[in-house]
């Protein structure tokens, strides 16, 4: 397993408005974010799918934006007041074993992260405990970094933390699956 943190800059050549090309995130995430709607984005980095889901929470809804690394998070509070989303987006900075969360939410993403984890079964129980019993978990992961088996190495962990796979949806360039608790 890799187990190192994508450093902040080099986020600049993946997290901008080409991925839309490749990730649209209301495309991807448009059947399980609502508005008003509380979402968690579980390795936010500078922000790529908090903003798109800040559109699609609405005014009643919040984004509770998470990583390990306070640089990525105070880019990620820029682009936020850049397009008017500072009061939907709650930056959550939290520790290598520990995503410190407790708030029930709706909708959980971990997009190209989970494979960066030392401890990938921690982060999924502690996913678990935070989703409403309605929720769903969308688990991605880039093709380059993790194989197949890896993938379902991992998929397996989920299930043990009580996550059941859903659906396996098309991303581009990544292996998913979405998990319901």
């Amino acid at each position: 397993m890799d187990e190192h943190v994508c450093p902040w800059w080099l986020a600049y050549t993946f997290d901008n408005r080409l991925r839309s090309l490749f990730h649209n995130p209301e495309e991807l995430l448009g059947e399980y974010v609502k508005p008003g709607d509380t979402v968690v984005d579980i390795g936010a980095g500078m922000g790529f799918f908090s903003i798109a889901m800040a559109r699609m929470v609405g005014e009643a809804g919040t984004v509770i934006a998470v990583d390990i690394q306070s640089k990525m998070l105070s880019v990620l509070q820029e682009r936020a007041r850049r397009n008017g989303f500072e009061q939907r987006i709650r930056l959550h900075q939290c520790r290598e074993n520990s995503l410190g969360l407790t708030e029930p939410v709706d909708f959980a993403l971990a997009f190209w992260m989970v494979h960066e984890v030392p401890d990938p079964g921690n982060l999924l129980r502690s996913v678990y405990a935070i989703l409403k019993p309605s929720a769903f978990f969308f688990y991605t992961e880039p093709r380059i970094h993790v194989s197949r088996s890896r993938f379902e190495h991992i998929v397996g962990i989920a299930q043990s933390a009580g996550l059941k796979p859903v659906t396996r949806p098309p991303v581009s360039l990544s292996r998913a699956m979405v998990f319901k608790p």
